[in-house]
């Protein structure tokens, strides 16, 4: 079992490994090596086939939805354009995304790595009138992160290893990525522009989490980290879009309860992973698979209520890292898992979508009737 004191003080994202709970399990299990090596593994080659496969997904389906092909599409979620780790169901997609975002609008994901704090990829993402239409993906090797900044003279992939703060770093990014996007697509140079900043470690914990619920309750969490004790935020925009920083100042359970309502109109949603992506982990990194999926699917899902009621570790106390105070204290109470649904692990990776809401009733169990719909975008299997 690996300690907090394992790991070196030179990771400036060394107090962050605890703040989510599967990285934390992750990490005890495997250690900074391990995570070190899949951190390689996953910026390449396999990060850019499951997104293609995400981004492609989501655009399909939402043309599906607009021309009238896909049926039932209150029963069906993709993923959203932004970021492409959340659920959205495909007859919220377009008015959300249009709310959020406004008429036409890029979002450049900056990926940051924990060990080096170099730039390893941007993930951009294009939505006219809240409709994803397209978007592109630069890797570790590519040469645009060599680009510098013409004031500062820091190239692209270095500027937040070289600058004080992640958030100042991406003040400065800002201008070199948007010439990056208006050259890549000079029809969108004058559509509204945001960047996020992400460190690779809070989008590993993210897919952990396995309910929408989880997710984006614990995207506050990260967003309000330096509240909650955190040298900084984990992650977050610039400039927020006015929607969501209404949100996030309204408090955790406001932010998770308004974006599942214009995401899922409140129901929960067991996060899909894809089959290929799946079966790449298991063959090359099996010991993520049992520690990040198989173990905590088998483990269960909390209830909305269960999350929206958690208590977070005081990460304001010394002692709390001293003595590896992490645990998270969620109310007591069974949690949603495969057996109650009738299903296994890997079943549950098709993505669930179940008529269960923060107001459905402590008392009431998740059973295989709860189903409404099995899979993600447009061959989702209706119940």
């Amino acid at each position: 079992m690996h300690t907090y004191s394992e790991i070196p003080d030179t990771m400036k994202t060394k107090r962050f490994i605890p703040f989510g709970r599967h990285l934390w399990r992750m990490y005890q299990e495997l250690g900074l090596d391990y995570y070190e090596e899949a951190i390689a593994e996953f910026s390449t080659e396999f990060v850019y086939d499951l997104l293609k496969l995400r981004l492609d997904e989501s655009i399909r389906t939402a043309k599906a939805v607009i021309d009238g092909s896909l049926k039932n599409p209150d029963k069906v979620l993709s993923y959203l354009l932004f970021p492409p780790i959340l659920p959205i169901r495909g007859d919220l997609s377009q008015g959300s995304l249009k709310l959020i975002y406004g008429e036409s609008c890029d979002l450049t994901f900056v990926v940051v790595n924990d060990i080096d704090q170099e730039v390893i990829g941007l993930l951009n993402g294009h939505c006219e009138d809240g409709v994803p239409v397209d978007w592109w993906l630069v890797g570790p090797e590519d040469e645009i992160l060599e680009r510098r900044h013409l004031k500062y003279g820091l190239k692209l992939r270095e500027m937040t290893s070289k600058t004080k703060g992640l958030f100042k770093a991406g003040e400065r990014l800002i201008d070199v990525l948007k010439d990056v996007r208006n050259e890549r697509s000079p029809q969108w140079s004058d559509s509204s522009y945001i960047i996020c900043m992400v460190w690779i470690s809070g989008i590993i914990n993210l897919m952990g989490e396995a309910s929408n619920y989880e997710q984006f309750a614990w995207i506050h969490d990260g967003i309000n980290a330096k509240n909650l004790g955190l040298p900084d935020n984990y992650f977050g925009y610039i400039p927020w879009p006015p929607m969501l920083n209404a949100f996030m100042l309204a408090g955790r359970n406001k932010w998770t309860l308004g974006l599942t309502g214009i995401t899922t109109e409140h129901k929960m949603y067991l996060m899909a992973l894809e089959e290929d992506g799946v079966k790449w982990v298991v063959e090359n990194f099996p010991e993520l698979w049992e520690h990040a999926v198989a173990i905590p699917r088998q483990e269960g899902v909390p209830y909305p209520w269960q999350t929206l009621d958690r208590k977070l570790p005081n990460y304001k106390k010394k002692s709390t890292y001293e003595r590896e105070q992490f645990s998270y204290d969620f109310p007591k109470g069974d949690w949603i898992t495969p057996d109650s649904l009738g299903m296994t692990v890997e079943e549950t990776c098709a993505g669930i979508y179940l008529d269960i809401d923060h107001q459905t009733p402590k008392n009431i169990k998740a059973t295989s009737s709860h189903i409404i719909s099995k899979g993600i975008g447009i061959n989702t299997e209706f119940v």
